[in-house]
Order: structure tokens, then sequence, then C-alpha cells
């Protein structure tokens, strides 16, 4: 049985940082690097409303349900996106991975590994 825990995941150039209010600025920015919270098919805060967009993502953590990162660009330091394990039903070993986005700098880098990896089979 899965046990959903707060864990720091490293490798290929960037780090998932379990989300913590520490995280509100470089989220802001990140969000603000293309207009994404303007995005329909992921929820993105608009740049002043991510303290509110952790909260409810921490409460979910509490509540059992979701597992929140920031993704941080190891080279930079940027907060350059943000994704977490949602919908968890722990009985049935069940995750599903969503709220994914990347700031408009980071798209199609090395930060969205899925990018990384269909362009070099190495990783």
């Amino acid at each position: 049985m899965i046990v959903p825990a707060p864990i720091e995941l490293e490798g290929h150039g960037v780090r998932l940082e379990p989300l913590a209010a520490g995280h509100r600025e470089g989220l802001s920015a990140a969000a603000a690097d293309g207009r994404l919270w303007e995005l329909w098919f992921t929820s993105v805060p608009e740049p002043g409303q991510t303290a509110p967009y952790i909260t409810e993502a921490l409460e979910g953590q509490r509540a059992g349900h979701s597992l929140p990162w920031a993704i941080r660009e190891l080279v930079t330091g940027a907060v350059a996106a943000s994704t977490r394990f949602h919908d968890i039903v722990v009985p049935v070993d069940r995750v599903e991975i969503g709220y994914t986005w990347y700031a408009g700098t980071w798209q199609r880098t090395h930060v969205n590994c899925l990018q990384a990896a269909s362009a070099d089979p190495h990783i």
C-alpha cells in the first residue's frame, strides 16, 4: 500500500521540492512568464493569487489526497513550475499526476523531463 508523504526528488538538472509558503514569489514569477493563468487546460494561479493556490494545495496534502511540489531549475535556482500527485486513493494504491504547469521560459527544456526524454533516449 502506498504511503503518501512529502519528499524531495532531484535529477536531470531539476529538483521537485515539497510545496511550501516560501515558494510563493517564485511561483508568482513562473506563472507570469507566459500568462499561464489564462490556459484552459490546467490550474495556474494568477501572479497575485499564489498564496491561496499554495494554501489549497497544502490543505489537500494534509487531507491525504494530494502531494504538491514546486519544480526548481538547479543551474539558475529559479522556481520553474509546479506539479502534484492528486486524487490519491491509498486503499487501492492509486495516484494521478496533474496540476502541472511550466513557466514559458522552461517549456520544451530539460525542466520538462517528458520533452527532454523524447529528445534524448539516454535520459
